[in-house]
């Protein structure tokens, strides 16, 4: 069978307008390696040649021939370089080999033609590419994962679809989120966890053990904070540990979580709201239907995407009033500075850099820092956008109150497919529903209550009931099931939403 010479890319035409994985394979001389391996021709048998997994099978195998040339040492990046001019030397001739074998590196991981990539980026270059081996990085794992990444959610469907069929199919692998060094990380983590199982509980019970895990995860930020600002790494194992905890209880009684997310004093407002994120990116992941890795994955995103928030000046960071253009200018580069943090760190998982570096971006472009559009913005980015604008708006601040849950919904509505993706914004809406978990509602016996639980059909369930509005005065907490009673006379339902705020309540004075 064919082995990969650099050679064969030299002078080759790759710029076709179309994807098509076979085309490249045989420009670089390994097809016959690629589709006479065992997992291909097993995924040909079961599906047949032109199904996609075939193709996202044979990109998987092509980089994991292509992995020592990969890995190797490449000639410095040239500027001046031209595929226009007569390459006289043997140089210049392995140089323009390296070049083409790069960018349908960069063709194979993406999933798109030559043409599509250069049309997306016109500056589209090697540069970062040819330092990576410099840096002690490892370019085999950088296109694995952006392959990766790319197919991930079609291997996540294909997958269910196999599981509903009873299919044990081995023959996709290495879909994981996360990188071969940090898998081995969370393996180790995960020798620390009891292996138990997860007993549900009622929401009294498990918001006791919430509240705990929520002033863990508040002391265990404050100690990374402090962390990097000596310069030392993040403690990722430790940070892992937390979100696993956090998904437990969501797993126990997910609406303790949801209601305890509410709980932020302004003044250390930044904490709690990445808690409050990494709660709702739990919630989010599920209704997702995702897996637990992908989950443990974008709970940590959520947790972290933030971060740089905390090198900006702290008086801009509890300014009560709104920000100047300059300070404002100042608060985007808290990406960056969220970014200079996670690269100091081994084994921070790509999507956690992807919901960092996107979470601002818009559907519509009007984000920053990149004013990227619709797909250009990854899908973490996406889910990134969305918690941080949902947690924030339903949060405490120094310089706005929350608008509260149901005010956040709607708003969060108008903005689908302008600031937020439709589809993702779809599932998450219809996962929290349009009266979520700590809204402030009017009963039709006469009292005030915070929306506690939801129901199946994600309509509230328990409210607690804490101002008579006959009465005008504060009630001792008592919880109530709506439409439990048999008698429709009796039947206690919700007549509208109102402003905690008019009534002098906060929704985290009535939960612990």
């Amino acid at each position: 069978m064919s082995a990969f010479k650099m050679e064969s890319c030299f002078g080759a035409d790759i710029n076709v307008g179309y994807f098509n994985i076979l085309e490249i394979l045989t420009i670089l001389e390994i097809k016959s390696k690629v589709v006479e391996s065992k997992r291909v021709k097993s995924l040909i048998g079961m599906h047949g040649k032109k199904d996609r997994i075939v193709g996202v099978a044979m990109r998987q195998i092509a980089f994991d021939v292509l992995r020592s040339t990969l890995d190797s040492e490449f000639l410095p990046y040239d500027p001046y370089f031209s595929d226009d001019k007569l390459l006289n030397t043997r140089r210049e001739r392995l140089y323009d080999a390296q070049e083409r074998f790069l960018i349908l590196c960069m063709s194979i991981a993406s999933g798109r033609s030559v043409v599509s990539l250069r049309k997306l980026n016109p500056d589209l270059n090697t540069k970062e590419l040819r330092s990576k081996h410099t840096r002690g990085k490892s370019l085999f794992r950088y296109f694995r994962q952006e392959l990766n990444d790319n197919t991930r959610d079609y291997i996540l469907s294909y997958k269910s679809s196999q599981d509903k069929k009873g299919t044990n199919d081995a023959n996709i692998t290495d879909t994981s989120v996360e990188s071969d060094q940090q898998v081995k990380k969370v393996e180790v983590a995960k020798k620390d966890v009891v292996d138990h199982k997860l007993i549900p509980t009622s929401f009294d019970t498990e918001t006791v053990t919430a509240l705990k895990i929520f002033q863990d995860g508040h002391n265990l930020l404050s100690s990374q904070v402090e962390r990097f600002k000596r310069g030392e790494q993040l403690e990722m194992l430790e940070l892992m540990k937390l979100c696993r905890r956090l998904i437990e209880s969501h797993t126990r009684n997910n609406f303790s979580l949801m209601a305890i997310r509410h709980i932020k004093d302004p003044s250390t407002y930044l904490e709690q709201h990445a808690m409050g994120m990494a709660v709702l990116a739990i919630h989010f992941a599920k209704a997702l239907q995702l897996s637990s890795a992908y989950i443990e994955v974008i709970s940590l995103g959520a947790l972290l995407f933030d971060l740089g928030r905390f090198k900006l000046p702290m008086a801009m960071v509890t300014k009560s009033t709104k920000m100047t253009e300059g300070e404002f200018d100042l608060f985007r580069k808290h990406i960056q500075f969220g970014e200079q943090i996670l690269q100091k760190c081994a084994g921070v998982p790509k999507a956690v850099f992807q919901m960092l570096s996107d979470h601002h971006e818009k559907i519509d472009g009007s984000g920053y820092p990149e004013g990227k559009q619709g797909q250009e913005i990854s899908v973490y980015g996406k889910i990134a956008a969305i918690i941080d604008a949902y947690d924030a708006m339903t949060s405490e601040q120094p310089h706005k109150h929350s608008m509260g849950p149901i005010k956040a919904y709607r708003q969060m509505q108008k903005e689908s497919g302008l600031a937020f993706d439709q589809k993702l914004l779809s599932v998450f809406l219809n996962s929290i529903g349009s009266i979520p978990v700590g809204s402030c509602v009017s009963l039709s016996n006469g009292r005030v209550g915070f929306v506690l639980t939801l129901n199946k059909s994600f309509q509230p369930s328990l409210v607690r009931q804490v101002y008579s509005v006959t009465n005008k005065v504060f009630v001792e907490a008592s919880d109530i099931e709506l439409n439990k009673s048999a008698n429709l006379r009796t039947e206690v339902t919700i007549e509208k939403d109102v402003d905690p705020q008019s009534f002098g309540l906060q929704f985290i004075n009535h939960l612990s």
